[in-house]
């Protein structure tokens, strides 16, 4: 399997705490932020310009505030494969460039792809069994 030759979001591999070895996707988990306990999954993501992600937000995306703000209680890895794309958070703003990773935790957080094309990522997403011990 080629990234480049994936949809625009495709989840790649699954697994969960009975299973940490994996399985191909389940049909009703594509596209979600809900994520299995004790799972990892593997996705490949197409993050919209801003300018179409504001209509999407018209529309309302589960999960995700006005401003496309949204915590997942997960280790989330992304690495940017092409395109621009920015992390923001609650306390700043961080640029990313073709081939820059990017480790995040359980935090409230927005994409902001400031391109004139889509940004293609390559993420794997992290849950623990017992949810997030935040004590740290």
């Amino acid at each position: 399997m080629r990234i480049d030759e994936l949809p625009a979001h495709s989840d790649i591999w699954e697994s969960d705490s009975d299973n940490p070895l994996g399985f191909l996707p389940r049909p009703d988990s594509l596209g979600s932020l809900d994520f299995l306990s004790g799972g990892v999954k593997v996705m490949s993501l197409n993050l919209p310009t801003d300018a179409d992600m504001v209509e999407y937000l018209k529309d309302g995306i589960p999960g995700h505030d006005e401003h496309g703000f949204h915590r997942t209680p997960t280790l989330d890895i992304l690495i940017l494969l092409e395109g621009e794309l920015s992390l923001e958070l609650d306390d700043g703003l961080t640029s990313m460039k073709p081939g820059d990773v990017v480790v995040q935790r359980n935090t409230n957080h927005a994409w902001r792809n400031t391109g004139d094309k889509p940004a293609r990522c390559f993420s794997v997403i992290c849950s623990p069994v017992n949810g997030l011990n935040t004590e740290r």
